[in-house]
């Protein structure tokens, strides 16, 4: 299977300007990563692999980085352009820690990993589905 290209960044804003932006489009973006990171403190056993889908800037797994120390975090986005974000956002944490993956949208992932995550993220896609639930009612 040939993954598509994506490069595209599939919000209204450019990705340098999307942190900023963010809370405008998505209220209680913050509190989201708060009840992720709460969530997964919750489990059982701290995660060694954690993938971040569309993890746009990083800001959740800058969030989280400090609170799990011994997790290695795979961070994919559609956008080149928020990977790109997120590469500068995370430049002073270990190389070791964060390993930023092919662009592939969330469904059209496919790329090989070495381990199996025990967490696995997607932040935007809870957002498209409250927009639709919301609209609904």
């Amino acid at each position: 299977m040939t993954p598509a290209q994506p490069t595209q960044n599939y919000t209204i804003h450019l990705p340098e300007d999307y942190d900023a932006q963010i809370s405008g489009i998505l209220p209680y973006y913050s509190s989201f990563h708060q009840e992720t990171i709460n969530l997964v403190k919750s489990l059982p056993s701290r995660p060694k692999i954690w993938v971040d889908t569309g993890c746009g800037t990083g800001s959740l797994v800058s969030k989280a980085i400090e609170k799990f120390p011994d997790t290695k975090f795979l961070l994919v986005d559609p956008s080149e352009g928020m990977l790109d974000q997120a590469r500068k956002k995370m430049s002073l944490y270990p190389t070791g820690r964060l390993e930023f993956l092919t662009a592939s949208h969330t469904q059209e992932f496919s790329q090989k990993l070495e381990e199996k995550p025990d967490v696995i993220t997607a932040i935007r896609l809870t957002k498209a589905m409250l927009s639709y639930i919301f609209r609904a009612v």
